[in-house]
């Protein structure tokens, strides 16, 4: 479902981080208070987020439709489940799972070679231009600088395509996730620490062939000792 509808996903998601309680809502849960933008640089500019003093706790659950739809841009739900999956693993002590590491793993070294075929195809297509002001009259210069510019375009087709990729790679890490976030809510606190076993102390049994009958190895030993005394 997180799959489908990433924002709805996200929407059930933080309830569930929030044990249903929205009164504990706030925007992004106060992660990402500060300047951002241009109030990193300029006291006074926009952007600085203060969760807590726009009214979250009058309506919450508005303010989660617009948190995970709108507020973050094209990122609003990734954002979104970020900030409940920090809640959650902060609350309950959790550490990071396999899943999350090799889906960051797989991103960075997918978004490594995107970026630098990216600069590629940049610097490709600032060579065609200064070739083709350079040398307007040479059919040789022409046609080098347009080799140049179709060469970036496949470039810069190949890094569009790499990035969908790492886009759905990161819907699907979100939507198995999530997943595991409501099971961890529903279950997590649920489950009984087992006790450990109780110790128990296996005997060997010896056979005594005057009598025919059936002795732990204990006692054996401990008659064979008492007649060696």
């Amino acid at each position: 479902f997180s799959m489908i509808c990433l924002p709805c996903g996200q929407f059930f998601v933080r309830r569930h981080a929030l044990g249903g309680d929205m009164t504990r809502y706030r925007l992004w849960q106060g992660y990402y208070d500060g300047p951002h933008c241009f109030a990193r640089h300029c006291d006074g500019a926009p952007i600085t987020i203060e969760s807590g003093t726009y009214g979250e706790q009058d309506c919450p659950n508005a303010f989660l439709c617009l948190e995970v739809s709108v507020l973050g841009g094209m990122c609003s739900s990734c954002c979104a489940f970020e900030v409940s999956r920090r809640l959650m693993k902060e609350e309950r002590e959790l550490g990071i799972d396999p899943t999350e590491a090799r889906q960051e793993k797989c991103i960075n070294f997918a978004g490594g070679i995107a970026a630098s075929i990216h600069q590629w195809a940049c610097c490709m297509y600032c060579t065609s231009c200064c070739v083709g002001c350079c040398a307007p009259d040479s059919e040789g210069a022409q046609e080098c600088s347009a080799e140049a510019r179709r060469a970036s375009q496949a470039c810069w087709s190949i890094a569009h395509t790499i990035y969908k990729g790492m886009w759905a790679v990161k819907i699907i890490a979100i939507g198995c996730m999530s997943s595991q976030m409501i099971h961890e809510d529903k279950y997590g606190k649920q489950s009984p620490l087992k006790e450990a076993p109780e110790s128990m102390k296996m005997e060997r049994e010896k056979i005594d062939h005057e009598n025919g009958n059936e002795i732990p190895m204990v006692n054996a030993f401990t008659d064979q000792y008492a007649q060696h005394e």
